[in-house]
């Protein structure tokens, strides 16, 4: 998994990373989407909650339908010489083998990005979209959850075992 990369320090909504497509459907599908997300466990608290965890993991492999993930728990700004700058968020990568999405954190917004198409273009640093279908929101739903749930349990078993000074 690979960092995801914005131009500027803001999310995009239902633009692709470069800011170029504006399609309408993809407004439309996207704000579908966000009423999902809504009512759904992955909030800017939970996030935080995973990539603030105990033992200061990095990612982790869990029996989930996008079972490889990677956090990103430092924002930074990243210059490419002979490109420009950009910004890495906050984010939580969840992949398989045939899919990626980005969970990305930015002044307190959420942004779940797919990052699918980097595999197929990795020198492309703004291929991404967001996520348009709620079938593909679901399943990241479902390992976020499933995630959560692994981080919860990990940090209970790190502050057992931590050493008391």
């Amino acid at each position: 998994m690979n960092n995801i990369y914005y131009l500027e320090e803001e999310i995009l909504n239902h633009y692709d990373g470069a800011k170029v497509i504006k399609s309408l459907l993809w407004k439309l599908m996207y704000k579908r989407v966000q009423k999902k997300l809504k009512k759904s466990i992955i909030t800017v608290e939970n996030v935080r909650k995973i990539l603030h965890n105990s033992h200061n993991s990095i990612g982790c492999t869990i029996d989930a339908p996008l079972n490889y993930v990677m956090f990103r728990n430092e924002p930074i700004w990243y210059y490419v010489e002979g490109e420009r700058e950009y910004y890495i968020p906050l984010s939580i990568g969840f992949a398989n083998t045939k899919a990626s999405y980005d969970i990305v954190l930015i002044n307190g917004e959420l942004d779940i990005r797919d990052t699918s198409i980097r595999r197929l273009r990795p020198k492309d640093r703004l291929s991404h979209s967001p996520v348009l279908s709620v079938k593909n929101f679901r399943i990241i739903e479902q390992s976020f959850k499933l995630l959560l749930s692994h981080i919860e349990k990990e940090n209970e078993l790190y502050k057992k075992d931590k050493p008391k000074i």
